[in-house]
C-alpha cells in the first residue's frame, strides 16, 4: 500500500528487466561487433547473454526491434561517452577533436565498426531510420560548439562522419592535420 507523502518503494521486477534489457543489447552489440549483423538472431544473442531464448523474444518481439533498441542504447551511450570526454574543448579546438576521433577509431574500433553497421542498415530498414538520427546527435552537439551555425554544424558533421566511415574502412588514414583544415573551413 502506498502512504502519501512517501516515495514510492522500486518494483525490483521493473529493474530487473531494465537491467535484461541492457545485457541482451550489450550482447547484440558484442555480436555485431564479431559477426556483423547477419550474426544477430535471437538465438545468438541469448547465448551471447548467457540468458534463454524465450528471454530474448519477451523483451525484443523482432529482430527488428531488437536491432532499433540496439542502435539506440548505442546512441546513448555514445552521448554519455562523448559528454565525460568534452566538457571543455579547451584553447586547441582541432586538437581535441582529433583525440575524440581518433579515441572512436582506436580505443573503440569495434564498437564504432558496429554502430556503423547498424546506422547504415537504416538505409535498407526504415525502422532504424530515427535510431540512426539519434546516433548522430552527439557529433551535431560536439559540432555546435565549434560554430553556431546550424549549416556549417551539419557539414562538419557530415566530414566527420565520412571521416570515420573512410577510416573505419582503411580508405583513410588517420591525420590530425585534417581537423585543423577542417575546422579552418568553418570560419
Amino acid at each position: 500500500m502506498q502512504v502519501r507523502g512517501l516515495p514510492k518503494r522500486p518494483d525490483g521486477r521493473r529493474l530487473r528487466g531494465t537491467a535484461r534489457r541492457t545485457e541482451l543489447l550489450v550482447a547484440t552489440l558484442a555480436i555485431v561487433e564479431r559477426e556483423g549483423v547477419a550474426g544477430v538472431s535471437h538465438r545468438a544473442v541469448a547465448a551471447e547473454a548467457g540468458v534463454s531464448l524465450a528471454s530474448t523474444t519477451y523483451h525484443f518481439a523482432s529482430l527488428d526491434e531488437l536491432l532499433v533498441a540496439a542502435l539506440s542504447w548505442a546512441a546513448e551511450d555514445l552521448a554519455a561517452e562523448l559528454h565525460e570526454r568534452v566538457t571543455d574543448l579547451g584553447a586547441r579546438p582541432a586538437d581535441e577533436l582529433a583525440r575524440l576521433i581518433e579515441h572512436c577509431l582506436v580505443y573503440r574500433r569495434g564498437r564504432t565498426l558496429a554502430e556503423y553497421e547498424l546506422y547504415l542498415l537504416a538505409a535498407r530498414r526504415p525502422a532504424l531510420r530515427e535510431a540512426a538520427a539519434a546516433w548522430l546527435e552527439p557529433l551535431t552537439q560536439i559540432a555546435r560548439s565549434f560554430t553556431s551555425d546550424p549549416h556549417k554544424a551539419s557539414l562538419l558533421v557530415a566530414a566527420l562522419d565520412g571521416i570515420l566511415l573512410q577510416a573505419l574502412i582503411g580508405a583513410r588514414q588517420f591525420n590530425r592535420a585534417d581537423f585543423h583544415a577542417l575546422l579552418a573551413v568553418l570560419r
